[in-house]
């Protein structure tokens, strides 16, 4: 009964330290909320308010007097509107008009917004809502990034922008010297009355366009001046940027940083101890665990992310949160094309997809037991040293199978193993990679993956037998079924004890076998012990040398093989060679 009360109490635990940490995070909103239960506020508060009121009744009054002298314009200017018969003036005196129409609009509700506390009266308004425009709202969305790239990007625009209107000044300085001197090349005493006062109106005008033109490119070119000094001190420039970043948005982004590790060291201590009290008791490979475990991890990076984000919001620091939201849009489009990916990987993950945790797959031709399944699952072989580290997706293409009372390799190191073609040798070590095997005193390596698909029998395994065939000569018939065995088989016995391989024999069996050619034959079969596979050969030949000395005592003939050579048609005589042969030989 005490496992479900810790899980109702760890759950429960969870949003109370989440909503605790951002009161640590905000304590000004922390103290609004408890402003409204103070019974009286403090006097320094009461003048603040006071002076703000005061400071609102000024504002009020400059508005209403800015409203006052603009409908007087606006009076003025309707007047020498009817009055007006011209389009042009007409159209410009309307354009002013209107102007003052707006502003007057805009200062009464300004008026208003004092008043009433800065309300949003949008819900009162009669106009239709705006239709939705996507482009316009991502440029929106995007302009603290605009507005970041401008001020990184500010000055070099200003020394580009004088320089250009240098260049623009001086060309305006070279158009007004020439049309001066083109008009000091008249006579005005010369001209009419009203010609002459034209004349000199127009030359009046240049004169002052050439006071003004170099009035402006001194002011330019002492702005220019003004921008290029400042680089000559670039170390004070970036001590004076990299102050600022560090005091703005160098520390909303350590602050950010710290509530994100603070709420992920926080939630993986809950989870170190929700493992140790309730999970490590009732062991950790039940589906429910796991499919809890993962859940709990995608919860921590969330409250991880809602920090960042809350930390930019609070800081208002926009550009940043910006950037933030246009990351996770960005991940939110590419999970589209991979969900289909992770739902496989989950299914890994939560061990219930095609490859399980402690099954066995079959790696590259051999047989390997899956260990962990993780974002790197390692694979692993009992008798083979080394293990594999697999990435999740290439796990996902194999299947897996349970475990069964089954060999993982034919063989270890330290085994002795006899080929099918005879060869012999001890297997030194065995790897993933490679099987070393010592035959004939030099040692032979072999890609773990063919020696296993190689066909030998390993003696060190659960014993070996060594199987013998002897011959007697036939003039012992009589003896062959019962004294010439039972002699064999004392002699074995006796030659295996004195060899010391009386407490490694498992099994000797000495039975007759047939009649041959020309001896009658026996099957020797000794089974052994593994622990004297290095002693297989030798044992062949100790039983041969028995069987040799057992007929020396008894005087028994072993025979040799007989042979008649004919040598064709029309050869009257025919010539028999004897031709010794050995009749032992290991199967």
């Amino acid at each position: 009964m005490q496992t479900p009360t810790l899980q109702f109490l760890f759950l429960r635990l969870c949003p109370f330290l989440f909503l605790f940490w951002f009161g640590l995070i905000t304590p000004d909103s922390y103290a609004q909320t408890k402003a409204p239960s103070d019974p009286a506020p403090p006097a320094s508060q009461t003048n603040d308010v006071s002076a703000q009121r005061s400071e609102a009744v000024t504002r009020l009054s400059d508005i209403q007097q800015s409203i006052l002298d603009k409908r007087k314009k606006l009076d003025e200017l309707e007047n020498r509107l009817a009055k007006v018969t011209q389009e042009n003036e007409k159209e410009g005196l309307q354009k002013q008009i209107n102007a003052l129409n707006a502003d007057i609009e805009q200062l009464n509700l300004s008026f208003e917004q004092i008043i009433i506390g800065g309300l949003d009266l949008e819900p009162f308004s009669d106009k239709p809502a705006r239709a939705f425009n996507w482009q316009e709202e991502l440029l929106e969305a995007t302009k603290p990034i605009i507005d970041g790239i401008k001020d990184l990007t500010e000055k070099p625009r200003k020394i580009d922008r004088l320089r250009n209107k240098i260049s623009l000044l001086k060309e305006q300085r070279k158009l007004t010297e020439q049309a001066l001197k083109s008009i000091e090349k008249f006579q005005p005493n010369t001209m009419p009355q009203w010609t002459r006062s034209k004349f000199e109106s127009i030359a009046k005008e240049w004169q002052q366009q050439r006071v003004d033109n170099e009035s402006n490119l001194e002011i330019a070119r002492f702005q220019l001046a003004s921008l290029q000094g400042d680089d000559t001190d670039w170390w004070q420039s970036v001590r004076t940027g990299f102050s600022e970043f560090v005091v703005g948005r160098g520390l909303t982004l350590a602050i950010a940083v710290a509530a994100a590790l603070s709420i992920w060291l926080l939630m993986r201590s809950l989870f170190w101890v929700y493992q140790k009290k309730l999970v490590a008791p009732s062991g950790r490979n039940s589906i429910h665990i796991r499919l809890a475990s993962y859940a709990y991890r995608i919860l921590i990076w969330l409250l991880m992310l809602l920090a960042v984000v809350m930390t930019f919001y609070l800081a208002g620091d926009f550009l940043l949160l910006t950037l933030v939201i246009i990351l996770l849009v960005a991940m939110a489009l590419s999970f589209r094309h991979i969900l289909p990916l992770y739902l496989a990987e989950s299914k890994l993950l939560l061990d219930i997809g095609p490859v399980r945790l402690g099954e066995k797959v079959v790696y590259e031709g051999l047989p390997m037991q899956v260990k962990s399944i993780n974002v790197d699952s390692l694979l692993r072989n009992p008798d083979l040293k080394g293990i594999i580290r697999l990435p999740l997706r290439t796990l996902g293409s194999m299947v897996s199978r349970p475990v069964i009372d089954e060999p993982w390799f034919p063989c270890n190191a330290k085994d002795y193993i006899l080929f099918s073609d005879g060869r012999y040798g001890q297997v030194l070590e065995q790897t993933l990679e490679l099987v070393q095997v010592r035959m004939m005193g030099s040692v032979v390596h072999f890609p773990t993956a063919d020696f296993f698909r190689m066909d030998f029998r390993n003696l060190s395994h659960m014993g070996f037998n060594v199987a013998v065939t002897f011959g007697v000569d036939y003039q012992h018939q009589t003896l062959c079924l019962d004294v010439i065995p039972e002699r064999i088989h004392k002699a074995l016995a006796h030659a295996f004890t004195k060899a010391g391989f009386n407490d490694q024999t498992l099994n000797l069996q000495v039975d007759f076998k047939e009649a041959g050619a020309s001896s009658l034959d026996y099957l020797i079969i000794a089974s052994f012990k593994g622990e004297v596979a290095d002693s297989y050969f030798s044992l062949g030949r100790l039983i041969q040398k028995t069987c040799v000395a057992v007929c020396n005592e008894e005087n028994w003939i072993i025979p040799f093989a007989q042979f008649t050579v004919h040598q064709g048609e029309g050869f009257q005589a025919l010539n028999e060679c004897h031709v010794p042969s050995s009749n032992a030989g290991s199967d």
